[in-house]
């Protein structure tokens, strides 16, 4: 009788366990699937060092970058793409093409070859002074106005009103540069 209650008692421990472990593996099935199902608003919010000086919030939400980071981020692509010298131009363009669309790789990498090319035949330099930008969220657009200045030497040889326009593409929370064209106003063609 003695071995009867000890093989009752294991067989109702071990259905204890198989109830609980078959229990657990049903929750953590509904677990998955419920985490599986749900698909929260992400929005990422990226606070500059220099909040203090410039109180701008850059946030992503699913639809995109918020303007302040598009134009931040046109700016700063801008910097390297504009403002050159002969040493600094590799650099600068591998800078660049860090942040292409790979669709338009190419295009943009032989374009910024060439004038980069050109700029060390020629031992010139080139600087942008930005004054205003105009981010256009629907597009993913950023046209830079500004002034773009030619040096060879010290010797400042051109000065001309330029704008910069900037396309990007955002995709899985990342922007990618699809093109960087300039233009020179009207007014100031000579």
């Amino acid at each position: 009788m003695l071995y009867a209650s000890l093989i009752a008692e294991r067989l109702g421990i071990r259905r204890c366990f198989m109830v609980v472990f078959a229990v657990s593996l049903v929750l953590n099935l509904m677990l998955a699937i419920a985490l599986i199902r749900h698909q929260p608003d992400v929005r990422t919010v990226i606070i500059p060092p220099t909040l203090a000086q410039e109180r701008e919030v850059w946030s992503f939400n699913n639809e995109g970058p918020s303007a302040a980071y598009l134009e931040r981020f046109a700016l700063s692509i801008l910097s390297y793409a504009a403002c050159v010298t002969p040493d600094t131009i590799d650099s600068a363009r591998r800078a660049v093409l860090e942040h292409v669309d790979p669709a338009a790789y190419g295009a943009i990498e032989e374009t910024l070859i060439v004038e980069g090319d050109r700029m060390k035949k020629d031992h010139s330099s080139t600087v942008f002074y930005a004054d205003e930008a105009h981010v256009n969220l629907s597009t993913l657009t950023v046209d830079v106005e500004g002034v773009q200045k030619l040096l060879v030497g010290s010797t400042v040889t051109r000065t001309q009103r330029k704008t910069w326009r900037l396309t990007f593409r955002y995709d899985a929370g990342r922007l990618f540069l699809t093109s960087l064209t300039d233009r020179i106003p009207k007014a100031n063609q000579h």
